[in-house]
């Protein structure tokens, strides 16, 4: 991950979480999770990975209290159809970090996960934007 991400990734954070120092354990713990997902997928590819984790999330929270096919059933599902990662073993590092994150989330729920995931989505839109705009 360059600094350039790393510092977008760690404003947004601290702009819903507040100061570093003052975050809830799983917030850190997450926030180091996230940051393994976008040096290993690069912001781009983040982008396609994250939405599909948040959409997966909820997709979980709409069906809580039925039986469906749980998180990682429908990350996968979210993600079958798409270009996601640049090589097997950034898919797999990417994939692992999102299921350990989902664990600490279902273990601490406060701060929800979603609100991490919403974090990492601005930072890595944000690093794109000059990409997209030709600069």
């Amino acid at each position: 991950m360059t600094t350039d991400m790393e510092h977008l990734l760690n404003v947004r954070l601290c702009e819903r979480f507040g100061d570093m120092a003052g975050w809830a354990e799983v917030t850190s713990l997450i926030a180091s999770h996230l940051r393994a997902v976008v040096s290993a997928l690069g912001p781009e590819h983040a982008v396609t990975f994250l939405t599909a984790a948040r959409r997966a999330l909820d997709e979980e929270e709409s069906r809580a209290g039925t039986i469906h096919l749980g998180f990682g059933g429908h990350l996968w599902t979210h993600l079958e159809d798409v270009v996601w990662s640049p090589s097997p073993l950034a898919g797999t590092s990417a994939w692992d970090a999102m299921l350990t994150m989902h664990r600490l989330s279902v273990l601490a729920p406060d701060p929800r996960l979603d609100a991490h995931v919403d974090s990492a989505l601005d930072a890595c839109r944000l690093r794109l934007l000059p990409a997209v705009a030709g600069f």
